[in-house]
């Protein structure tokens, strides 16, 4: 996820610039915002497809089920834990720049 990891450098460097008296101006601050709620989009719905694979794996994991398929349902809920952790980290850093600009531009 390089491009998740130059998102999240994108709004950690506007939000430590707001946080010293920066002001970027809305039209950044609001391009950056759009794309860091696209990626919160993107995220979700990666949950919400790998949710559906480990309920299909699980249905079709059973008393004949190999080590293959088991390691694939393994896989497929450390992904899911690691896009719901993604997830939630990105969103606290929007929640977090939202709260700083609406507090610069009333300061």
């Amino acid at each position: 996820m390089n491009q998740l990891t130059s998102l999240t450098d994108r709004l950690q460097r506007l939000l430590v610039a707001l946080e010293r008296g920066d002001h970027p101006g809305r039209a950044r601050f609001e391009e950056t915002l759009t794309d860091g709620y696209a990626w919160a989009l993107k995220l979700d719905a990666e949950c919400t497809r790998l949710e559906r694979s480990i309920g299909q794996l699980a249905a079709h994991l059973g008393a004949g089920s190999n080590e293959v398929e088991a390691h694939q349902l393994s896989n497929t809920a450390r992904q899911l834990e690691d896009s719901r952790r993604d997830l939630h980290a990105l969103r606290s850093l929007l929640a977090s720049l939202r709260a700083q600009f609406a507090e610069a531009k009333v300061a």
